[in-house]
């Protein structure tokens, strides 16, 4: 089956890269008069009751019945590039391209269902490497698999049209309006100063990869505006805020600044910062007892986690505006060892609370609803609220479900206890159990 779909053809601004990584190089602007280059509508937010969010996949009832307002999906843009299957034909700036009509009716069935419940959705699109779509990866990273993503091709026009059709397409498909549900956020890769593991570039150079990133981000945002001016398109970092590590992370306050820098070229469209605020070390649930080296009350802090999460609202509020939004969208406390679910309940309300009473950050969104496998055997974390396959619920599920409701003193007193406080307000600044209310 084809299925066409087009929209009006409109004039947008690409970039201009060379073909091999040049991410440093000057990206002109593609003929475009300069009075017609105008910079985007500010990114929209409308703030709901609660900033309480969770990854899943295993169900969606549970996931209503807890209560979140915010979810987070992963989704690899190959999917929507397999033109095996059902087709649709998109019109794209006169030139039609074919995309997975399957995946799009896939996620469009779920994502309809978290409209339904009035949840937000948070989008993460991620590259991995498929064979016979490599093309799709940009040049200087194709010569080396085994890394979980990689950075994006959009090294020619012909390139960057193809991205701007897909994310146009998605947009407008994924809009609320079409029974398919709706992307409110649009994440562009998953922890992009991690390059080596998350966002595979083939250099070590922090300002061609916050520069590439920067072009590749600026491709999507002009795009996913023009459909739907009010989602929002954000940059995800990981916790390492001050910590580079040779050829494999980049300090994430260093990408975020040249990332921002590069921006500045093309108008400085609005950002998200999508932040993954996990414990230093990771396996740490109580991450309030975090290293006081690697996890500091500065803003030259190695590491920015739950502990020390204002260090970053004010820095980037200091840096870039309050209007600059700050989206907590990965974090997750392992149940592991003594006291482990007593533990893991106290830390996710410390981490909600100190989220939904700060006014920089907008969601917290946690992982995960059961414990994953692969994190079990890989790294001995266990971050669900239920155990495997959701055999047992874990005394942090209605902890979870609860904390942000008016009987929310009823289920996280014993978190009170565990951490050796009268009330939440010796913990979290402006805390106020009346806002449950």
């Amino acid at each position: 089956m084809v299925i066409k779909k087009s929209i009006a053809v409109f004039l947008a601004v690409c970039l201009s890269l060379s073909a091999a990584v040049s991410a440093g190089a000057d990206a002109g602007l593609d003929s475009l008069p300069d009075a017609q280059i105008k910079p985007p509508k500010a990114q929209v937010f409308t703030a709901r009751c609660s900033k309480k969010g969770l990854q899943f996949g295993e169900s969606i009832g549970d996931a209503v019945d807890l209560g979140i307002k915010y979810c987070l999906f992963n989704i690899d843009i190959t999917e929507f590039m397999d033109t095996s299957g059902n087709r649709l034909e998109y019109d794209y700036k006169g030139k039609v391209y074919t995309f997975n009509w399957d995946a799009f009716e896939r996620w469009g069935s779920l994502f309809a269902q978290l409209q339904d419940a009035d949840i937000r959705l948070s989008a993460e699109f991620l590259l991995p490497w498929v064979e016979g779509q490599t093309d799709l990866i940009h040049p200087a990273a194709r010569g080396q698999k085994g890394h979980n993503y990689y950075a994006w091709n959009i090294s020619t026009k012909e390139d960057r049209d193809r991205y701007s059709a897909l994310f146009s397409c998605i947009a407008e498909e994924f809009d609320g309006r079409h029974g398919m549900g709706r992307i409110s956020d649009y994440l562009i890769g998953n922890e992009v100063n991690a390059h080596d593991q998350w966002h595979y570039t083939g250099s070590d150079s922090l300002e061609e990869n916050a520069y590439l990133y920067a072009d590749t981000f600026q491709v999507v945002h002009k795009a996913v505006k023009k459909k739907c001016a009010d989602a929002r398109v954000s940059i995800c970092l990981e916790h390492s805020w001050n910590t580079e590590i040779a050829g494999r992370v980049h300090s994430g306050k260093a990408f975020l600044d040249t990332f921002a820098q590069r921006l500045e070229e093309y108008g400085s469209p609005d950002f998200t910062i999508s932040y993954h605020a996990y414990s230093e070390p990771l396996t740490q649930a109580d991450f309030w007892n975090g290293s006081s080296h690697r996890v500091k009350d500065s803003v030259d802090s190695p590491c920015i986690t739950m502990k020390n999460i204002e260090q970053l609202t004010k820095y980037v509020k200091a840096t870039y505006g309050a209007k600059t939004r700050i989206m907590l969208t990965e974090q997750g406390f392992s149940s592991h060892g003594p006291d482990g679910e007593i533990k893991q309940a106290s830390a996710l309300a410390y981490a909600y609370y100190k989220a939904e009473f700060n006014d920089m950050i907008d969601c917290i969104i946690f992982r995960c609803q059961t414990d994953n496998p692969v994190e079990i055997g890989g790294d001995g974390l266990y971050m669900g609220l239920w155990t495997e396959g959701m055999g047992r619920m874990k005394a942090s599920h209605d902890v979870f479900k609860y904390m942000d409701t008016q009987e929310g003193e009823a289920y996280t007193g014993v978190c009170r206890q565990y951490l050796g406080i009268q009330d939440w307000g010796q913990l979290v600044p402006g805390f106020d159990a009346g806002y449950f209310e």
